[in-house]
């Protein structure tokens, strides 16, 4: 046989070889001799249908609130309101501009024009403002309304994609620079952006649009009133961002600082705590500390499994609890070995005893869970059998059966109740909000910080859309480990992150992925404490539960003969709630347990109603 066949013939073998095995790595099923008994799960998960959010949710509440001012129910008002919940402003939604201008102060949204409000309901509003009130409204198109706002004429456009605040007392608490000039679109991606209207001829301007237009005015009035003009829809822009699906409009993906979403919100909340003459706030953050700091890890690789011990150590050593998100990958495919297996339980098992949290980080970790169908809903193990193939491509795949088995197996091993979930690359599929809800989690740490343009938790919306809303929350990731420098080199910066988030309670969730030790663990042995002084520590878990039922929380003040009573509701349990509040005012009643500085009151525990009584010096 010549050179040149002995060498054809030793490629067809090799060549067959490999085929073999691939076609054995793909068929291949990891020795599961415990998990015979782990069959399931057995109940259907049902896709709830989209019921579209009601205005009317939010209708009541005393005229110590917010006011919002509904000039067209169809809008994307569900944004306001998610975003007036994470920040903490009480608030109502009302579509009668009688009843909205017996509050302090009234946002009128989304627009003010002739054809929206009715020459009654304009007068109104401006006798709101004349006497004294304060009026802020998005997008004033018309309606004669202009000199009570202080400009000339307004023009509407589609080319404005930042925003920068200009030298103004009210706006003086912005004091970054990525505060100071904030993005409402991906400069690169014009087709993008949204409608805004640029104010001309403004006499007090607060903000500029990136071409130097009007973006928000201000006018202070003879009576004491004020009027603020809005050059853009907030509900809309913030609705569009928690769906992420704002272009990547963020100066940043993670480990920085991007508070486009959260200065709007902040600024609202400043302007009702600057002119409401009952203003009183929810805190974001359990037991009043600035930052809720979650240390999270994602096990989706084989050296990850052996590595979370010396993990959890560290944690144990500091006393924090840690959410260990855990894919429960019970096969061999293009990525890995099925790490999820007899050997590995037990280390699944110690977490759990050691009071980490077990969490979801699904079945096959597919680089395009985007895309994958949504399944039947009755996908169970150890039918449920998805490959990835290689990068990009992935079979068997469904979003209810990463979400059904997953959680199956993890609650089978560790005997928890897994909630929390997170995708592999972060790749959320449109209906992934329901999806979880279907397949009984409550909370979601799927997106990054810089992604949504929030560092605050929020409600998720039904197909990431802006129609309904779901019982899901979402905790976006503020910290990960995969962008350079390593870890252990931006210490200092996650630190300063830390802190400016502590300026008004925004969420600080750490995500690592276990593969390695050197240089991640070092960052968070250093980061704990360093962070420790004005963070509380808690898994996903235990923040989403206070958060979903902070989220229900409704309070309202009444002043009667020179006192005040804060009456706060709260349908299910709520521990550590801190109340913002103004700084003279003095205590005469309080709950017991409470604890009140100026400026603030802190209640060890909120159930039912629950009243404070407070007088002015």
């Amino acid at each position: 046989m010549t050179l040149n066949r002995r060498m054809a013939a030793l490629f067809a073998v090799l060549a067959v070889a490999a085929l073999i095995a691939v076609a054995a790595a793909l068929s291949f099923r990891t020795p599961l001799a415990a998990f015979e008994e782990f069959a399931g799960p057995d109940e259907v998960s049902e896709i709830a249908p989209l019921v579209p959010a009601d205005w009317r949710d939010h209708a009541e509440g005393t005229p110590s609130r917010l006011a919002i001012y509904l000039t067209e129910p169809d809008s994307a008002w569900m944004g306001l309101a998610h975003g007036l919940k994470s920040i903490g402003v009480p608030f109502i939604i009302t579509d009668d501009a009688a009843r909205a201008v017996r509050h302090d102060v009234v946002l009128a949204y989304p627009m003010i024009s002739g054809a929206t409000v009715a020459p009654a309901d304009l007068d109104r509003l401006r006798a709101h403002a004349e006497g004294g009130g304060t009026l802020i409204a998005a997008q004033v198109l018309g309606g004669g309304m202009e000199d009570l706002f202080g400009f000339e004429a307004a023009s509407e456009a589609r080319a404005h994609h930042e925003i920068a605040f200009q030298d103004d007392p009210r706006t003086a608490f912005l004091d970054h620079p990525m505060e100071r000039t904030v993005r409402i679109g991906n400069p690169d991606r014009p087709e993008s952006w949204i409608g805004t209207v640029a104010y001309e001829g403004a006499r007090t301007v607060l903000a500029r649009f990136q071409d130097g237009g009007a973006a928000m005015t201000a006018r202070d009035l003879q009576g004491g009133g004020a009027a603020y003009a809005l050059g853009f829809d907030p509900g809309f822009f913030i609705l569009k961002a928690h769906n992420d699906r704002d272009e990547s409009a963020g100066r940043s993906y993670a480990n920085a600082y991007e508070p486009s979403v959260d200065v709007w919100l902040r600024l609202i909340k400043s302007l009702y705590e600057r002119h409401a003459a009952l203003p009183a706030t929810v805190w974001p953050v359990p037991e009043g500390r600035g930052i809720a700091a979650v240390v999270s890890f994602d096990i989706d690789y084989v050296q990850s499994m052996r590595n979370m011990a010396a993990y959890r150590a560290a944690l144990d050593v500091f006393g924090a609890p840690g959410t260990f998100f855990i894919q429960t990958k019970y096969f061999r495919d293009y990525f890995d070995q099925g790490f999820f297996n007899d050997t590995t339980l037990g280390l699944v098992r110690d977490l759990a005893a050691s009071g980490m949290e077990i969490a979801s980080h699904s079945v096959s970790h597919t680089d395009v869970f985007a895309t994958v169908p949504l399944g039947t809903g009755d996908e169970r193990y150890p039918g449920y059998q998805p490959r990835v193939l290689g990068e990009g491509d992935t079979r068997g795949a469904t979003v209810l059966g990463e979400l059904r088995v997953s959680r199956h197996l993890l609650e089978a091993v560790s005997g928890q109740t897994v909630r929390s979930f997170r995708p592999g690359y972060l790749a959320v599929p449109s209906s992934l909000p329901q999806a979880m809800e279907a397949s009984g989690y409550r909370h979601s740490s799927s997106v990054t910080a810089g992604n949504v343009l929030t560092h605050l938790p929020y409600r998720m919306a039904y197909d990431r859309d802006y129609a309904g809303a779901t019982a899901i929350f979402e905790f976006p990731v503020a910290v990960e480990d995969e962008i350079p420098p390593s870890m252990d080199r931006r210490i200092d910066e996650a630190e300063a992150l830390a802190r400016r988030l502590s300026r008004y309670g925004g969420a600080f969730v750490i995500l690592i992925h276990p593969d390695v030790l050197e240089g991640k663990l070092a960052f968070l042995e250093a980061i704990l404490p360093r962070i420790e002084p004005d963070a509380w520590f808690g898994t996903l878990g235990q923040y989403g539960e206070w958060w979903a039922a902070r989220d229900q929380i409704a309070l309202d003040l009444a002043e009667q003969d020179g006192r005040i009573t804060l009456v706060l509701s709260a349908p299910e349990k709520v521990e550590g709630l801190r109340i913002d509040l103004p700084e003279n005012w003095r205590p005469v009643t309080l709950p017991p347990g409470a604890v009140h500085e100026p400026g603030l009151l802190l209640l060890s525990e909120v159930y039912g109603e629950t009243q404070a009584v407070f007088e002015r010096p």
